[in-house]
């Protein structure tokens, strides 16, 4: 089995996570967060080290974290783009230079609320965060476009992954044969304890083959075994799509913050912090 990822030192001296089939291309290059970081800035559950530019609680600690991320992939931060996540869309936007013009990525009240991005412009880098969900990241190296997803279970049923594929077809002419995908860190199948209800809309989309019904009091979905056979359904070669399910984001909890494992506060707060996924065009 091929290596799909490493930890690595940034030159700042910042701990991330190597997306080796991306980095591989010379095209792009992706890397995720860590969450046990000493340069990190955040503290209490989001800490040591939390990629959250929204989220009220530990924004301040959060932004100073994020912008130690893009020190080290050398971009500014405000040449990176992305999406305040919803959970709920199969949006995908397409970016480009001009999606800069007046853009401020603090800004959350006026964030595009949508899940996918793609873009073929080298002055953008592109970010999503997580804390459960699966974040999957694209590159086309002979069309030199690249693409990142949020797959919340609500946005994998929904058609995310399909919309983001149909764009580099129908958009940049990709051929699915160059397509590379990388299905990262989601929470794991033993983690995922979910309702009759939810698990019933995975079987009924045809995906009995992912639901444990056996093993558990309650009924477990295989997250990253789904995201991986939509990829292989939307027409991605076997050798080119890459599932990273040996990592946990509830269970491994150095390397991940988990929504699910939280902490949540006596209000219902999710105090956990958020995991940072970057790629960008090699200039």
């Amino acid at each position: 089995m091929k290596k799909i990822y490493e930890t690595v030192e940034m030159p700042n001296g910042l701990k991330m996570i190597s997306i080796l089939p991306i980095n591989a291309t010379g095209i792009a290059q992706a890397y995720c967060t860590i969450r046990d970081n000493p340069l990190g800035f955040s503290k209490g559950p989001c800490g040591p080290f939390s990629c959250n530019i929204y989220k009220q609680y530990g924004l301040e600690n959060g932004i100073k974290d994020f912008e130690l991320c893009c020190q080290a992939l050398h971009v500014r931060p405000d040449h990176v783009v992305t999406n305040r996540l919803t959970a709920f869309t199969n949006i995908v936007r397409v970016v480009d230079k001009d999606s800069l013009i007046g853009y401020d990525i603090y800004d959350e009240a006026h964030a595009p609320r949508a899940d996918g991005l793609i873009t073929n412009c080298d002055e953008i880098c592109l970010f999503n965060y997580a804390a459960d969900c699966a974040i999957i990241m694209f590159v086309d190296p002979n069309k030199k476009v690249i693409g990142s997803l949020h797959a919340s279970w609500r946005g994998s049923l929904l058609g995310i992954i399909e919309n983001e594929v149909l764009e580099f077809k129908s958009r940049y002419h990709s051929d699915l044969a160059d397509l590379i995908a990388v299905v990262m860190p989601s929470i794991s199948v033993e983690s995922f304890e979910v309702g009759e209800d939810c698990a019933e809309q995975f079987i009924q989309a045809g995906f009995t083959d992912c639901v444990d019904t056996v093993s558990y009091k309650k009924p477990h979905v295989d997250l990253a075994r789904v995201n991986g056979a939509i990829l292989k359904k939307c027409g991605l070669y076997d050798e080119n799509i890459y599932v990273i399910d040996n990592l946990c984001t509830y269970r491994d909890e150095t390397i991940f913050h988990s929504f699910r494992r939280g902490p949540i506060d006596q209000e219902g707060h999710h105090l956990n912090g958020m995991n940072g996924y970057f790629i960008k065009l090699i200039s």
